[in-house]
This record gives structure tokens, sequence and C-alpha cells, in this order.
């Protein structure tokens, strides 16, 4: 016959409270953007999949840069494709990363 008190299953407060959340948390976000791929393990494949994107690439550049062309053969005046301006890097270093948010 047992004698005192029954023993309490073991818990940790924190780290099972914490997994809770983050699993509900991540189910309430949804599904992720992007598509989903399963890492092979033959090296031929690897080089195959970086040989067709370094292609596929090279043909996206190749088709902007002559739609450019012909947007600008039809105008009076050089068409410019003008870039972004970048932030000086003094205060790049001494700042933390945005965040994209």
């Amino acid at each position: 016959m047992a004698q005192g008190r029954p023993k309490a299953a073991a818990k940790r407060p924190g780290r099972a409270a914490a997994a809770t959340t983050t699993t509900s948390a991540r189910g309430a976000r949804g599904p992720r953007k992007g598509g989903r791929t399963i890492a092979p393990k033959k090296l031929r494949v690897i080089q195959q999949q970086k040989l067709k994107k370094r292609l596929e690439v090279g043909i996206r550049m190749k088709i902007e840069r002559e739609a450019v062309q012909r947007a600008g053969a039809g105008l009076p005046k050089k068409l410019a494709v003008v870039a972004a301006p970048r932030p000086p890097a003094a205060t790049a270093k001494g700042k933390a990363k945005k965040s994209r948010g």
C-alpha cells in the first residue's frame, strides 16, 4: 500500500509553454512562400541544377536587355535605366541591419 503523497509528473513550465505557443503560432501564420525543394544527395544533380539556374539567369538578363533596347528605340530621347542609390558606407557600419517588415 502506498503511503504519503502521490508523485506529480515532472513539468518544465518554461519549455512546455514555449513549445506549445511556437507550434500554435506556426499554424496561425499559414503556409510559407516559395517552392519546396528536397536537397539532392548526388553531386551530378547539384551540378545540373547550378547549370540550369545560371542559364535561366542569362536568358532572363538577355530578354530584359532586349526589352530595354526595343523600348528605347522608339523614343526621341535616350532611355536610361536608373538604379536605386546606395546608402553611404559610413552609416551602414555603425548601425545594425534594418529588418524588412
